[in-house]
């Protein structure tokens, strides 16, 4: 069951909510959300439940126990070390045990055997909020939970449970406790799950089938033309972003119908000037992880030059892997390793022109002179441009996990394809579509939220009562949830893509 699922949408999730909204008291109401995150989960298999409770179980005593210790005490590394170590060795072995199999076999001429076992839902997301709490606790950010069922809350919660965001415990405990309802998050939270829904169902969806056609990962890839290729690759980037952040925006929203306010997981990262921002806009939840527990603790940029190379390919060898057990994920860290450290080279070089520039003329002279604006407009735009490009061949190499499909996608993106240049049928294709990615791309803009805002604004000015404004929000929720299921209930299911991750 997912948050796209007719399952969720017309029973698990309106049961919940009256259920919830009639228990008196705030833990009662957390009892009510734990049964329902637990009965979510169970949908996924009662083993991967049960592991979900006892890797919550070991991590409770773990913090516990190096709450207690002092400070200095050696043992409290030790603790940190083999609680981290289990739970990233227990992930390995359901993610990457047949990848690591087939390379041992290949490199040694061995026949191991390929276990084929089933990857539990959420393992990379709950693994990780767990390491998290455990670093916390010994890092001295935040105490250690004494109530075990709080922490299986934070762990389970069916709001970031199945795909992130990767929610901090020291972030969300002062919720988890005590909540207030408001009616402006219920309002806002049901706009933003609608939002999120719509998202996913009309837009994401159909980019997807789309791009399966012209850009179909399964095989066939050496049937399409550059300009189909290119055209599904622009597909396939709608889709993929637009799937994740419908996730995301599901999540935060159905968090905030009953007073969770989760971080942000993404910033409109398509309107990056640069592979950094890009990062700091994408999976923002991951990247902080990654950030806080692996690259800093390494050292960051407080180290050399070479160090500081060293603890980047970590971290991106690292984010590859996290995705998926396949090269093409490695090849696509790797990928964005190479492009952080040229711009970081680059940042070094222009930093000390750009410095002295600036001492040889006064900002506010710059800044009024035409020729100097109309340069900062086109250096964005460049910049933009290359940032859209980057990323986009960044996602040929994220799709395609059989190497020689990834040759041939390659070989027809760069205007090498087989199947020539141009094909008729595209034209068609295009303008069949054209208005659902004219709405894609636009929806992967602020366009929205600046929108949304200037008519608050307005209806504020006018005075309009806050109960109008709810109103409106909850009658826009509406007309959005209604195309959404009707999306749903004319296509077949299709699983949000970063379920497999």
């Amino acid at each position: 069951m997912t948050f796209s699922s007719l399952i969720f949408v017309l029973l698990f999730f309106p049961v919940f909510l009256t259920i919830y909204f009639l228990v008196p008291g705030q833990s009662r109401k957390n009892a009510v959300l734990l049964l329902f995150s637990l009965v979510f989960y169970a949908f996924g298999g009662i083993g991967a439940l049960f592991l979900l409770i006892t890797e919550t179980f070991l991590a409770w005593c773990t913090g516990l126990f190096l709450d207690r210790l002092d400070e200095n005490d050696p043992e409290r590394k030790r603790l940190l070390v083999l609680n981290t170590g289990l739970f990233l060795f227990v992930l390995a072995i359901f993610k990457y045990l047949g990848f690591f199999t087939r390379i041992v076999n290949r490199i040694a001429g061995l026949r191991l055997p390929i276990l084929n076992i089933v990857l539990p839902l959420g393992i990379s997301f709950f693994t990780f909020k767990l390491i998290s709490y455990v670093a916390d606790v010994y890092l001295r950010r935040c105490r250690a939970e004494r109530n075990f069922w709080l922490l299986l809350i934070y762990t389970c919660q069916f709001h970031h449970v199945l795909q992130g965001p990767i929610v901090r415990y020291a972030d969300t405990k002062s919720e988890l406790r005590v909540r207030q309802f408001r009616l402006a998050d219920l309002s806002q939270g049901t706009l933003r799950f609608c939002f999120g829904l719509a998202k996913k169902a009309i837009l994401a969806d159909q980019c997807g089938r789309l791009a399966d056609t012209l850009y179909p990962a399964a095989g066939g890839i050496g049937d399409i033309s550059t300009c189909g290729i290119w055209l599904g690759s622009l597909l396939f980037s709608l889709q993929i972003y637009l799937d994740f952040s419908a996730y995301s925006d599901m999540a935060l929203g159905l968090g905030q119908m009953i007073g969770f306010h989760f971080k942000e997981n993404f910033n409109y990262p398509y309107i990056a000037s640069s592979i950094r921002d890009f990062w700091r806009r994408w999976h923002i939840s991951l990247s902080m992880f990654f950030r806080d527990y692996v690259y800093i603790p390494m050292g960051g940029n407080r180290v050399g030059f070479l160090r500081q190379i060293l603890n980047l390919l970590t971290v991106w060898l690292l984010t590859g892997l996290w995705h998926g057990s396949n090269w093409n994920y490695i090849l696509w860290g790797l990928y964005y390793f190479i492009l952080i450290v040229i711009e970081n080279i680059i940042a070094k070089l222009i930093h000390p022109v750009q410095e002295v520039q600036a001492d040889s003329q006064p900002e506010s002279q710059s800044a009024s002179q035409p020729g100097n604006r109309a340069l900062q407009i086109l250096k964005r735009v460049l910049l933009h441009i290359y940032t859209l490009l980057a990323v986009n061949f960044g996602w040929l190499l994220f799709r395609f996990e059989d190497f020689s499909e990834l040759k041939l996608a390659a070989a027809g993106y760069f205007g090498h394809s087989p199947a020539g240049f141009y094909s008729r049928t595209l034209s068609l294709t295009v303008t069949n579509n054209i208005i659902l990615i004219l709405v894609a791309v636009l929806v992967c803009t602020p366009l929205y939220p600046v929108l949304y805002r200037k008519a608050e604004v307005v209806l504020q000015e006018k005075r309009v009562s806050k109960a109008v404004l709810y109103g409106a929000q909850l009658l826009l929720a509406a007309v959005l949830l209604v195309l959404a299921i009707c999306a749903m209930a004319g296509n077949t299911y299709s699983p949000f893509l970063y379920n497999e991750f």
